[in-house]
């Protein structure tokens, strides 16, 4: 049974329809704090033992990540013609991994990259709270 929230009229999801919505998808977004401001970067990623495990090259973001580990990542889908959509966000610590083949090996084989370049950080996040809502017409 869908739980309304009376204040927004959204659809709360449960965790498992969470869980499902984000092992659907390929592209999500990651929220890090960059020197003290927070900034979002678009990542192919996948769902390994659940965690979330993307790629990433030097820069900012893995800069980020050092400095700051707590981070929140967000999935989403939308139906313009109909007006209706949904959302996951997962707010939990991002941590580069280095020794752990098996997950890398398993995660490489269905890691898809839209980007060029070399990506050589492997970025775990353990989700420590997994929300979703979804827009109903």
């Amino acid at each position: 049974m869908a739980v309304i929230d009376g204040r927004t009229g959204l659809e709360q999801l449960s965790r498992s329809v969470c869980l499902e919505l984000l092992g659907e998808c390929e592209v999500g977004r990651i929220g890090v704090l960059v020197d003290g401001a927070p900034e979002i970067y678009p990542v192919n990623f996948v769902v390994e033992d659940g965690h979330i495990l993307f790629r990433t090259a030097r820069g900012a973001k893995l800069r980020g990540i050092d400095k700051s580990p707590s981070v929140c990542f967000e999935v989403d889908g939308i139906d313009r013609d109909r007006r209706t959509g949904w959302s996951v966000l997962v707010k939990g610590r991002a941590e580069v991994i280095s020794d752990a083949p098996t997950a890398r090996q398993q995660a490489e084989s269905r890691l898809r990259y839209w980007a060029p370049g070399q990506k050589v950080s492997w970025i775990s996040i353990e989700p420590r709270e997994i929300t979703g809502r979804r827009i109903l017409r």
